[in-house]
Formats: structure tokens, sequence, C-alpha cells
């Protein structure tokens, strides 16, 4: 069982994998990465944010849903809320889509 009174564990990147290289590059350490995501899921309050692949550049972003505003050349990787963080499952099918699309850009 988990503390009630203990800090959420940080939303850290996968270790391996091509999503954990782009998002070392893109954001830095996994240490970083946590700290931009939890600024980015407090700004979004009940909407969470989306960890997107902008499709004209190549690039990952973070995007908080009606504050940021549209993005029509965006794949959605990962979407987030607060609290909970991503599983094991969705960085691998986030893995799988990056793959996907680096082999047509």
């Amino acid at each position: 069982m988990s503390d009630p009174g203990a800090e959420p564990q940080a939303n850290l990147p996968p270790t391996s994998g091509l999503i954990a290289m782009r998002i070392g590059v893109e954001f830095g350490g996994p240490a970083e990465f946590a700290s931009t995501l939890e600024r980015a899921l407090a700004r979004g309050g009940e909407r969470g944010a989306t960890i997107v692949a902008l499709l004209d550049r190549g690039d990952l972003a973070i995007h908080i849903p009606r504050e940021d505003g549209p993005i029509w050349n965006a794949v959605p990787l990962v979407h987030l809320h607060r609290g909970p963080t991503a599983t094991a499952e969705q960085w691998a099918t986030a893995n799988r889509i990056l793959e996907r699309l680096e082999r047509y850009r």
C-alpha cells in the first residue's frame, strides 16, 4: 500500500528506446523532463497535458488542451493527468508511434 501523505512519484521518462533518446534531446535529463512536465500538468489542471510529436519539425512538445490552442500538425503520444504516472505500456505505445513517424520523415 502507498503512504497517503507521500509525495506523488514524478513522471519520469522511459530509460530506453527512441522516445527516451528524443526526450533527452528535447527536454534534457530525466529530472528536467519531470520538472517541465509537472509545470505543464499544473497549468493544464484537470485537462492534463499531452506529449506530442510535431510533424513539420520532428520535435517533441508538451501540449496543454484548450490553453495552447489547436495544433493540426502533431501526433499525440502520451496524455497525462496530475497524480498517476505514465505506465510502461503507454511509453511503449508512444515509442512505437515515434518509430513509425521516423520511418516516414
